[in-house]
């Protein structure tokens, strides 16, 4: 009676990635049989499955840097760099819309701290010139020469801008690089002093205001 011996011969190329597939499935079976290298060396198990382990596995999901990531995609696509140019647009604008709106607060506490302060000198001068009106400096006192309204009398003193004495003294007084108005008006023996300022948009605001006695009242009879 005669036999059958079947033989199955399966020949990889461990440089292709399809054999090597295949051989790991081989490996995976029970009856793996005997493994032989071109020259008819016996391979053990062992030895395949480290000639397959030196191979790096396509299959295999890797972390990628940055910089591989743009060599195998060919750099940042056109929609990423317009999202993202966006975005950094959108973060400046808002960066500088916030500088911008802090620089003008400095800026306009800058100014005002200027006016408050050129303002207060000014005020001391008025002061000091009505105190001198009718003082007999070699006596010390005073001397006015009329019984009332000592306000008008010094109001006569100043220069008018305007040239209208009904609304009072108008003048402009430079402090810095802002013009401040002054107006000075009289009732009696009163004075009284506003300082206003029209700022950058176009808005007129007070800036001080102040009321004074002229001291010769006290020597009138």
């Amino acid at each position: 009676m005669a036999g059958i011996l079947t033989v199955r011969l399966h020949v990889v190329d461990l440089q292709d990635a399809a054999h090597r597939a295949h051989a790991l499935k081989i490996l995976n079976q029970d009856d793996l049989g005997s493994i032989h290298q071109l020259d008819g060396s016996s391979l053990s198990r062992d030895a395949l499955l480290n000639a397959l382990n030196a191979f790096v596995n396509e299959d295999e999901s890797t972390e990628l840097s940055l910089e591989e990531l743009a060599q195998i995609s060919g750099g940042v696509g056109l929609p990423e760099a317009l999202v993202s140019s966006t975005i950094l647009m959108a973060m400046v604008a808002a960066a500088s819309g916030l500088f911008c709106d802090s620089m003008g607060a400095v800026s306009n506490s800058q100014i005002q701290d200027s006016l408050n302060a050129g303002v207060s000198a000014n005020i001391e001068n008025v002061r000091n010139d009505l105190s001198n009106r009718f003082l007999n400096t070699g006596t010390g006192e005073y001397e006015p020469t009329v019984s009332s309204n000592l306000g008008a009398d010094f109001l006569s003193t100043l220069s008018d801008d305007d040239g209208d004495s009904s609304n009072g003294s108008q003048s402009s007084i430079t402090i810095g690089n802002e013009v401040v108005q002054r107006t000075i008006t009289a009732d009696g023996n009163t004075i009284e002093i506003t300082y206003t300022h029209t700022g950058a948009s176009a808005v007129v605001s007070e800036v001080q205001s102040t009321t004074m006695v002229s001291p010769a009242s006290g020597w009138l009879s």
